[in-house]
């Protein structure tokens, strides 16, 4: 009696209390005016890495606000579309944010990886999350960017084949909200991708008023999920990138992006009297870690996820897990040179005689010359000798 006394005071505070299913989205703004910018030159860092692989066959599921159509994207195939379902339009983006991710995995000048498959699966949008907050408007259309669409989008990753799957937004929870939030679909979803074969690749979030720092951040917080956080140079972390157990990061500022008009590049979101925002933050990040995903699963077609995660982590930089790309490529882990350990020995073959002959054979054919000229003197002389004419007689 006692016992269940306790365990019922023990449960009392959650008692009663629904299960929270919390806003799952970008971090970006509604209906973004992008700032144009003159097209820029592919960097010659990319040469020695596109010389190795280019994520050819590789599919990579962006699940953010859509993808525009562009040029630069010559691979772009629709997603599910779960935040105008009714009418859907996977490969159009009001919010820009989620083209600005494709182009830095896939773009034609630009792309860590420009020849993978880009599949656009739209779950989230600033635009519309904005009309759902307003309770007078009963037009608005269903809520989407929550974490129940979120685990539907993996779900529509994984039915794509994906390979990698980008997830450059995320869900923040208070600690202390964190155990009234049902989180089990979410880990059923990932575990069907990580068992399906994709890597799963999330930002680590950025440290705002709805998203203060301490907070619990999903989808990154699972332990198949490769958390990116933002650098702010070569040396040290931005200072809004959120901390994880176990973590990468990438630059979290994009110079350049894909214009979300489908035209062209920008160098940010154009406001009031000029002012550009630039692109920063952890989700802008997570795409470099991604598209460095995609060369890797094309180098070694049959990696687990499980050993994808071990060459971004082993070639990641000691000092708060930066990824090159180059030096991620480029990494040998231990189960792969057990592969090349593997392969038979390679078979020289001789040298044959007519290629190279030995200073032995040429002495004898030497000597061999030699003594066919002595007998040819002597038959001559022999013969000299039996011709000769006889001396009369007196």
């Amino acid at each position: 009696m006692g016992f269940t006394v306790a365990l019922v005071l023990l449960l009392l505070p959650f008692l009663g209390s629904p299960l929270m299913i919390p806003q799952a989205a970008a971090q970006d703004t509604a209906c973004a005016q992008p700032a144009p910018v003159e097209p820029p030159r592919a960097p010659d860092s990319l040469i020695p890495l596109r010389q190795i692989a280019t994520g050819k066959g590789m599919r990579v599921a962006v699940i953010d606000t859509g993808v525009s159509r562009h040029p630069e994207l010559d691979q772009l195939a629709p997603g599910k579309d779960f935040v105008t379902p009714d009418e859907p339009n996977p490969l159009w983006d009001c919010d820009g944010h989620g083209t600005i991710v494709a182009g830095i995995i896939a773009s034609t000048t630009l792309g860590v990886a420009p020849d993978a498959q880009i599949i656009s699966i739209r779950q989230s949008s600033a635009h519309f999350r904005q009309r759902r907050d307003e309770p007078q408007d009963e037009d608005a259309p269903l809520a989407a960017g929550t974490m129940a669409t979120l685990t539907d989008a993996i779900h529509d990753a994984v039915d794509h084949r994906a390979h990698v799957i980008n997830i450059s937004l995320v869900s923040c929870v208070e600690p202390a909200l964190a155990a009234r939030v049902d989180t089990r679909g979410l880990a059923h979803a990932l575990r069907r991708a990580e068992e399906s074969g994709a890597l799963v690749i999330a930002a680590a979030g950025n440290a705002t008023s709805t998203c203060p720092p301490g907070s619990t951040v999903y989808p990154a917080l699972f332990p198949t999920v490769v958390a990116v956080g933002a650098r702010a140079d070569s040396y040290t972390m931005a200072d809004y990138s959120l901390p994880h157990q176990r973590i990468v990061s990438a630059p979290g500022t994009a110079p350049v992006g894909l214009s979300l008009t489908g035209q062209g590049w920008s160098h940010g979101v154009a406001g009031a009297h000029g002012a550009v925002t630039p692109f920063t933050g952890t989700s802008f990040a997570t795409p470099v870690v991604s598209g460095t995903a995609a060369l890797l699963r094309q180098r070694y077609p049959k990696a687990t996820p499980a050993q994808l995660r071990e060459i971004l982590y082993a070639s990641a930089d000691p000092n708060g897990g930066a990824i090159d790309p180059f030096t991620a490529l480029t990494h040998v882990p231990p189960w792969a040179a057990e592969r090349v350990d593997e392969r038979p020995p390679l078979r020289v073959r001789p040298v044959t005689s007519q290629q190279s002959p030995t200073p032995q054979r040429s002495i004898t054919v030497a000597l061999g010359l030699v003594l066919a000229g002595l007998i040819c003197l002597a038959g001559y002389g022999l013969r000299s000798l039996t011709t000769s004419p006889r001396q009369r007689e007196p």
